[in-house]
């Protein structure tokens, strides 16, 4: 009975006979392979199908075997060479925006790959409005009275936020204030090494 595994073999009972391997992988073209780099220096292009991909283990990269046959004019053996190669994985590595409403992505750039790259078309996000003034979706801002102010249907809306305990509201924005009664008395001091903090 047959197995599979690195190579295709017989069964022990039938190898312990003197049956030998069916089938060593490392001879079958097109096959996907592991090699180390130096391995494929002056490697036979006859063990390898044009466009195969090939695992270099110590690199930690996948190639696509470039085989070009002989023409028998200029070049009377085949020869193979090797370029990196990553498939189409749906990362996209750069992008580019037209300034008005397309957002195209781009994936890695590898030699012996097609570059992967998707417009997206923003225009509906755009709508007519915007800046101010225009028109929009909005048909009211309602607060919920905790803390917020203000509110309309139409027209300019103000929202007014009424700071609390603690908090202090300016030009400068929303601050925290750590002088407040509110804070210091809700601050337990704690003594480390001798000294009160």
């Amino acid at each position: 009975m047959p197995f599979i595994g690195e190579r295709l073999g017989l069964t022990s009972a039938v190898s312990a006979s003197g049956t030998t391997a069916l089938l060593n992988v490392d001879f079958v073209k097109g096959a996907f392979k592991v090699y180390e780099s130096k391995t494929l220096v002056g490697i036979s292009p006859n063990l390898f199908a044009d466009n195969q991909i090939i695992f270099v283990e110590d690199s930690g990269s996948l190639y696509k075997a470039d085989v070009v046959p002989a023409d028998f004019i200029s070049t009377f053996e085949d020869t193979v060479s090797f370029a990196e190669f990553s498939f189409n994985s749906g990362s996209f590595t750069s992008a580019s925006f037209d300034g008005t409403a397309t957002l195209t992505l781009f994936g890695q750039n590898l030699q012996g790959s097609d570059q992967i790259s998707m417009s997206v078309d923003l225009s509906a996000l755009t709508g007519s409005g915007g800046g101010g003034g225009g028109s929009g979706d909005i048909t009211a801002v309602f607060t919920s009275d905790e803390g917020i102010k203000g509110g309309a249907s139409s027209g300019n809306v103000v929202l007014e936020l009424d700071p609390g305990d603690g908090i202090v509201l300016n030009s400068n924005g929303i601050n925290v204030s750590t002088g407040s009664t509110h804070f210091v008395s809700g601050v337990q001091k704690i003594e480390i090494d001798g000294e009160t903090f």
